[in-house]
């Protein structure tokens, strides 16, 4: 059987950071990542698990994506739906910089008939059900803008980059259409989910395939996160950097550093966890030394920039440990990937490490 030692399972807080949130205010996570972050697994269990401890009975959905639109996996804690005509981008494989938001893509449409609707799944630990949707999204004409099909006589709230709506009762399932004239264009970034009765937030933030150099090519990246005013924000990517065979180590670390220094900028306060990605193979059959050589410089990363680094690439056996983990049902067949069961042991252990890390008061 797989024998962790526990003692390693650490997020080492040399500066004594900590995370004060605000009376009045829940505490807001964001969880950045790739393939193995959209399939929410790691953050449902970190979810109930933090619910848990806070006794809490309402946890909001958090911020939510179309994926439908792009033809991709929901993840497991809600399922998004979508009628009429879009398009979408993102920036994986982009060379330049891209209209794309926090979830490093985007939909687009011209079509005032189109919609998009999210439907919260229920949890046996806590109440999912929402109150408030924040809508983030640019249009070209201010006669284009996201209005609440269902629930019905929702007024909206419009801030700087997103639109708000207040609904009267708690309900598991919103959508969102559009008010418009001409043929104007509008563009949504994501959707925030989230309840008045939560104690806190956490957004799984994924997109399949994802790069460290591709989350640094959205344009609306940082004015997305400025609107939320996370209090953590944990980036977990390196996986499909590390496979690509034209793996540039120097490129990856000024990229990685990039995108630091732009989560930065929202907050001196903000709380940046980073983590290392799990050992994988190639082609289901050749260890890739690449992920080593990856891991080391995010922990490179962590010890230059001051980052509380979850070295979970160590945790889990090093190099090569991914076929044990095959072997036991906790990654998936093609090595890359982790099982149900492995997400879940994954979100246990991270949730471990931060909770014995004295970071949230």
């Amino acid at each position: 059987m797989l024998l962790f030692d526990y003692s390693a399972n650490t997020i080492i807080n040399t500066f004594g950071q900590k995370v004060v949130v605000e009376p009045g205010r829940p505490l807001t996570i964001i969880h950045f990542g790739d393939s193995h972050v959209q399939a929410g697994i790691l953050s449902r269990t970190l979810k109930t698990l933090l619910a848990n401890e806070l006794q809490c009975s309402y946890v909001s959905c958090g911020l939510v994506f179309p994926y439908s639109v792009m033809g991709s996996n929901n993840p497991v804690e809600y399922t998004s739906y979508h009628t009429g005509r879009w398009e979408y981008q993102k920036v994986n494989g982009a060379k330049v910089p891209i209209d794309a938001g926090i979830f490093g893509a985007a939909v687009k449409t011209t079509d005032s008939l189109a919609t998009l609707s999210f439907k919260v799944k229920p949890n046996s630990h806590f109440k999912t059900q929402v109150n408030r949707v924040d809508v983030f999204y640019q249009s070209t004409s201010s006669s284009f803008t996201p209005i609440l099909v269902e629930p019905q006589n929702v007024k909206p709230i419009l801030h700087d980059n997103f639109v708000e709506f207040e609904l009267e009762s708690d309900v598991d399932s919103v959508v969102i259409g559009f008010r418009a004239k001409n043929d104007s264009e509008c563009t949504v970034y994501g959707v925030n989910l989230w309840n008045t009765k939560s104690q806190f937030s956490l957004s799984s933030v994924g997109l399949n395939g994802a790069t460290v150099t591709g989350f640094s090519f959205a344009k609306q990246l940082l004015s997305n996160i400025q609107s939320i005013k996370p209090h953590v924000v944990v980036v977990s990517l390196g996986t499909n950097d590390a496979y690509s065979n034209i793996f540039d180590s120097l490129k990856f670390s000024l990229d990685f550093e990039n995108l630091i220094s732009t989560i930065k900028i929202v907050s001196p306060s903000l709380l940046i966890v980073i983590t290392t990605p799990n050992d994988h193979l190639i082609n289901r059959n050749s260890t890739n030394i690449r992920v080593q050589v990856a891991s080391n410089v995010i922990k490179g990363i962590s010890t230059k920039h001051q980052i509380p680094v979850w070295d979970f690439y160590s945790l889990m056996g090093g190099k090569g440990s991914i076929k044990e983990w095959v072997r036991y049902g906790l990654a998936a067949p093609d090595g890359v990937h982790l099982s149900a069961r492995g997400y879940q042991l994954q979100g246990e252990l991270f949730y471990l490490a931060l909770h014995n890390s004295g970071f949230i008061e």
